[in-house]
């Protein structure tokens, strides 16, 4: 079963950090394009700002998946530190039971939020297939895309967390590691 759970984030962890990497560079020459057009030819585009803050808003909730399995966000290092090996663990069920929290709360409400807006359509963008407007639904998908997504991050990273404890090894930072090296030396 964990052999599954790392095969699954390890692929969820590289598609979600190549798909945020791929909507950066979009964002960044969709907007190059609207400065061109707005500054250069004085001629804006409608399309392009709302393009571009919804490639934004898309590689922000992809791109959390990254930052919640590689722990990056704002963490509680100290305090799993300075806990005793017993109470280490609770720190750490603790502190994933938080994050699933908050994740399982922004899935809800942005699933919620997908669904009421889904009749209305993005200002400035048309459809390219025909058919009216894009749906502003589309934006708001990335809520709960992003949070189904970093739930899986944040089981891995739980999985991997109580199997250090349990093998009492170090913490893997750039600190415990250098305080490892004095005591070698």
């Amino acid at each position: 079963m964990l052999a599954l759970l790392k095969l699954v984030d390890r692929t969820v962890f590289h598609v979600a950090l190549t798909l945020a990497m791929v909507l950066l560079v979009a964002m960044a020459g969709v907007s190059f394009y609207q400065v061109i057009t707005r500054f250069v030819f004085e001629q804006p585009s409608t399309w392009s700002e709302v393009t571009s803050r919804s490639l934004q808003i898309w590689m922000v909730y992809i791109g959390l998946v990254a930052a919640f399995r590689t722990g990056s966000l704002m963490a509680v290092d100290m305090l799993q530190r300075l806990a005793p090996r017993r109470l280490e663990l609770v720190v750490i069920c603790a502190v994933a039971g938080l994050n699933l929290g908050v994740l399982a709360v922004m899935f809800w409400h942005g699933w919620s939020m997908a669904e009421r807006v889904r009749f209305q359509t993005l200002a400035g963008v048309d459809n390219p297939f025909g058919g009216g407007g894009i749906s502003i639904a589309l934006v708001y998908t990335a809520i709960p895309v992003g949070a189904a997504l970093s739930i899986v991050a944040v089981v891995a990273r739980l999985a991997e967390e109580i199997d250090r404890v349990r093998r009492r090894a170090p913490v893997d930072d750039a600190e415990t590691a250098a305080q490892l090296k004095r005591q070698e030396i």
